[in-house]
């Protein structure tokens, strides 16, 4: 009897197992099933931030270390590929070359002239011309062709940068954003002294940002500390005016400005009347007026963090630390102002990182000597369409950031605000 109920559990038993598993098996298709259903829902934002995020940050850094001369004289560039660069090359190079200069059309040589002559004034002249002079004749191309139609295809230095700018990869636009260059022997040394300009722009940039942030913190943290401390209808009618700004464009205000700070404008004629001076100031066109824009500008961004933080610090805490013997400044700076730190640090970042990318402002209010990186891309994008440079420019800005963002999440998380590194 007892075995007969033993095999009856053992088909019970087999039977619940059955169960069982079918039932796992439809709780895992149906997992299966939510987590497609959560991948496809996440799909089109994922598609969109790499289109018009990811795809155009790759392009950039792609740019700026593509050598683009390689595209437009292909053979060329398989010829050079074989040349050390030591001495002239011998005449089969020279020959692949000078057919390949007569092979390509004249829109594809003049694009390879403009990028050779930013590494080298004459380059254009000397391409176009022998494009022409090559058209022109009918006689066989050999390895003496190119130096009779021009002198200079005897001289190394231009054979060294036609070698350089035909490579598929060239660091040639980054070490010059950095005043870098490559040597004759391929090493890296420092660029002539009248071409080093960019680490000039660099240290611009970041000093502007700097103090503007620095301005920002002194004037948002009080400003944010009223706004959190004030009565409701008054915290309301701060956080409007405050608001104001983001709903008229930057270039709007940028452009108030002038008007407010040029000689004729509403300060100096104020100044004027109270007796305060005789003739007017500059205000407009120099460092003191880009300070003033870009604060205006940035200064709600760092209000913002600031108060939303103060806003979650219970009243009671200051109470609280004056009830323990503490005067109203130290618990202040005991109390208060250690929990509004990741407030002010947010703002800080935002600002400073919000201001290495400004370009109305610097252009409309800043004097020449107050141009920031981002005005340097612009002159090379837009005016000398010089792509290359503006991208390597680019590069070495995001890569300066990046390091800024690192250096400043290290202190904050030295001095204890380890979530700014999150």
């Amino acid at each position: 009897m007892s075995h007969a109920l033993t095999d009856l559990d053992i088909q019970q038993a087999a039977a619940q197992s059955g169960v069982v598993g079918a039932f796992q098996r439809r709780a895992r298709a149906s997992k299966r099933r939510r987590v497609v259903r959560t991948w496809l829902t996440l799909l089109p934002p994922v598609l969109f931030v790499l289109v018009t995020f990811a795809v155009p940050i790759v392009s950039v850094l792609y740019r700026a270390v593509e050598g683009v001369a390689s595209a437009d004289l292909p053979n060329a560039a398989s010829a050079l590929g074989r040349w050390d660069g030591n001495t002239l090359p011998d005449p089969g190079i020279v020959t692949a070359v000078a057919c390949d200069i007569k092979a390509r059309s004249t829109p594809e040589i003049a694009d390879a002239a403009r990028e050779l002559n930013t590494r080298l004034s004459g380059y254009r002249s000397l391409l176009l011309r022998t494009k022409r002079e090559l058209d022109s004749s009918n006689a066989p191309i050999g390895a003496g062709t190119l130096a009779a139609i021009d002198p200079r295809w005897s001289d190394l230095a231009y054979w060294r940068i036609l070698l350089e700018a035909t490579r598929s990869i060239t660091p040639y636009y980054i070490l010059a954003a950095l005043d870098l260059r490559q040597s004759t022997r391929n090493g890296i040394e420092r660029a002539p002294e009248d071409r080093r300009i960019y680490l000039a722009f660099v240290g611009t940039t970041f000093w502007i940002c700097f103090v503007v942030t620095l301005c920002c913190a002194v004037i948002g943290y009080p400003v944010a500390y009223v706004m959190a401390q004030a009565a409701p209808r008054v915290e309301n009618i701060l956080i409007f005016g405050l608001l104001i700004p983001f709903w008229t464009s930057v270039l709007v205000r940028t452009a108030a400005w002038v008007i407010v700070l040029q000689p004729n404008g509403l300060v100096n004629a104020l100044l004027q009347r109270l007796g305060v001076i005789s003739t007017p100031l500059t205000l407009i066109y120099n460092r003191f007026g880009l300070y003033v824009a870009m604060i205006h500008v940035l200064l709600p961004f760092m209000i913002l963090p600031i108060y939303s933080v103060m806003k979650s610090i219970p009243p009671n805490m200051m109470q609280a630390a004056c009830s323990l013997g503490a005067t109203p400044l130290a618990g202040f700076r005991q109390v208060y102002l250690p929990l509004s730190l990741p407030g002010l640090s947010a703002g800080v970042l935002m600002t400073f990182v919000l201001g290495l990318g400004y370009y109305i402002t610097p252009a409309l209010v800043g004097g020449a000597g107050e141009q920031m990186e981002s005005g340097l891309i612009a002159r090379f994008a837009l005016g000398e369409a010089n792509w290359p440079m503006a991208a390597a420019i680019a590069v070495v800005l995001l890569l300066m950031t990046a390091m800024a963002f690192l250096v400043l999440s290290r202190v904050m998380k030295a001095v204890g605000l380890p979530g700014l590194t999150a």
